[in-house]
């Protein structure tokens, strides 16, 4: 098995540190014990409890410990053989726990039992200090909750946020990303789904609809696609059915095309085609008549305008790059008619001209690329900054099975599942290993 690793929390009762798959990035090493325990805090507590009880002191009670004693006894009172904290203005009490049992006792009622919910810290300790004190309480408190079993396959977790490997293309179709859309209303055609593809290098756009999504009907449109624009070097697709199967898996193969896909646990491997499918969707919306069923009518119209828009990222249109040439668009199409005398050019003239434009054209596009990606992995990682844990090999984890959830529609399902042994972990932070 190959999973994505970021820390999560550690067992009280297995010494192993337990962590969720939802990116990337190694952090680093994250020391933490089970529930810290404090004998000589409980040793002080039942010399307390035996002074206010009978006036005298028991060992290790040194002359600064005595003097201490008698002057937080006043917060103290002794009943049935207990002793209770009563605060300067004794307007509660709350029971001292004085062992590790006691203690224990305590944060299982308050955290574990099945009317405390399993709240967080917060509402934990809102619960043991209504009735409960010792000295260590917050901590202990704090400890219980973040190394609680069940919260650790349940609640969801914050993240560090894992290193964004951007994709390096450094021509036009070479690598494309694939995805689909839908099902959306059945249009006239019986069509319900888009199938995009989208060129990394150039930000152009595919769009076909589909009658369904099966794999026979998806290669087709993939091959109908390729012979038109040529041959690719990589395709990369989400896991879905239609993607993940023996037919494209041969036809891949058979044309010598590279089949990338994307984890689940980082769908950020085919950003670009999900972003093609989020402006798609946007732009339909605004086009679609009030049945929402005509919707690969204004397909084709809605991918010339992302065609022949300007990219942030390469600062060109993807109509340019693609074709080496700018648009003709209809409200400009006639603004220079041709004269009488208009000749085509023969292209061997200029071709020298022509190759050397393109040269310094594809310099400038690769440094805007690159430099859209650098600006891209600071925002991405200024998201989440926190202190991160160092995975190893032989490290137990907890992976997330949230995508799986969905897929099941199963809400009450445990949001992560494990432990898992981690085998080895690749220079990108991918781990390999087994159950």
């Amino acid at each position: 098995m190959i999973f994505t690793l970021v820390p999560l929390r550690i067992s009280p009762v297995q010494p192993v540190r337990f962590l969720v798959a939802l990116g990337a990035r190694i952090p680093q090493t994250l020391q933490r014990s089970s529930t810290v325990s404090y004998p000589e805090t409980f040793e002080v507590c039942r010399a307390l409890k035996e002074y206010i009880l009978s006036g005298t002191f028991t060992p290790p009670c040194n002359k600064k410990m005595r003097k201490e004693m008698r002057r937080v006894s006043e917060n103290f009172i002794a009943k049935d053989n207990r002793l209770f904290y009563t605060g300067p203005n004794k307007t509660y009490m709350r029971l001292v726990v004085c062992t590790e049992e006691e203690k224990r006792s305590v944060l299982m009622e308050c955290h574990n039992s099945g009317t405390s919910n399993h709240n967080g810290v917060r509402g934990t300790r809102d619960r043991v200090i209504a009735g409960y004190f010792w000295p260590t309480l917050m901590k202990d408190v704090t400890e219980w909750v973040k190394c609680c079993r069940r919260c650790q396959l349940n609640d969801p977790m914050k993240t560090g946020t894992p290193v964004l490997h951007s994709i390096k293309v450094k021509a036009a179709w070479e690598v494309i990303g694939l995805d689909l859309i839908g099902p959306l209303r059945e249009t006239g055609q019986k069509n319900k789904y888009v199938l995009t593809m989208t060129d990394l290098y150039t930000k152009w756009v595919v769009a076909e609809p589909l009658q369904n999504k099966t794999a026979t009907e998806v290669s087709a449109a993939i091959i109908k696609t390729l012979y038109l624009f040529g041959m690719v070097k990589k395709i990369i697709t989400d896991q879905g059915r239609e993607f993940v199967n023996e037919l494209n898996e041969n036809i891949f193969a058979t044309l010598k095309i590279k089949h990338a896909v994307s984890s689940a646990y980082h769908p950020q491997t085919n950003g670009q085609d999900e972003r093609t499918n989020q402006n798609v969707k946007r732009v339909l919306r605004k086009y679609v008549n009030e049945s929402h069923n005509d919707w690969d009518i204004h397909l084709p119209a809605v991918v010339y305008g992302i065609n022949t828009a300007k990219q942030s990222s390469t600062r060109h249109t993807p109509y340019f790059l693609f074709f080496h040439r700018h648009p003709h668009l209809p409200e400009v199409m006639n603004a220079c008619p041709m004269g009488e005398d208009f000749k085509i050019a023969d292209p061997e003239d200029d071709l020298d001209t022509r190759v050397n434009e393109m040269k310094i054209l594809n310099e400038k596009v690769l440094s805007n690329i690159e430099n859209a990606q650098k600006r891209q992995q600071k925002s991405y990682r200024n998201r989440k900054r926190k202190l991160m844990s160092t995975i190893s090999p032989g490290d137990e984890v907890l992976i997330s099975q949230d995508f799986n959830i969905k897929q099941r529609k199963d809400t009450l399902a445990d949001r992560h599942k494990g432990p898992f042994t981690v085998d080895s972990i690749s220079k990108k932070g991918v781990a390999d290993g087994e159950r």
